[in-house]
């Protein structure tokens, strides 16, 4: 029995992993509010956006967006993908740097509910599609 096949696994492991996510957006917005500076190197930030940009614009262009449309919806999109991975790099460096000052307690508390919130949003999207 593969473990792909396995519902009940892979139905955990993308909970988890979106878990994982919403915790490092919450630490790395703390990070940057307590005067952090950015952990990602600009140009690969850069590097990120453009990328993601070119892909949305086409994607966007692609559902029959006009041509100024699918550029906004790119620009949006890699914005929004820019400032995550900036937000989850500055996550996992505060958890690092800081992580005994929050607690096990809390971070497990936190992967919690952060697992329950991502299953249901999982759940939702998935009956959605």
């Amino acid at each position: 029995m593969q473990w792909t096949n396995n519902k009940f696994m892979t139905t955990l492991g993308i909970s988890i992993v979106l878990a994982l996510g919403m915790i490092s957006v919450v630490f790395g917005v703390i990070h940057l509010s307590s005067g952090g500076a950015n952990p990602v190197p600009t140009p690969a930030l850069l590097m990120a956006f453009a990328i993601v940009f070119v892909l949305g614009s086409v994607f966007f262009e692609e559902r029959g967006a006009d041509r100024i449309g699918a550029l906004v919806g790119g620009g949006i999109t890699a914005a929004i993908v820019s400032l995550i991975m900036m937000l989850v790099c500055g996550g996992v460096l505060h958890l690092l740097t800081h992580g005994m000052e929050t607690g096990i307690d809390k971070i497990i508390s936190m992967l919690a509910v952060c697992m329950v919130i991502g299953m249901a949003a999982f759940s939702y999207l998935r009956a959605h599609r």
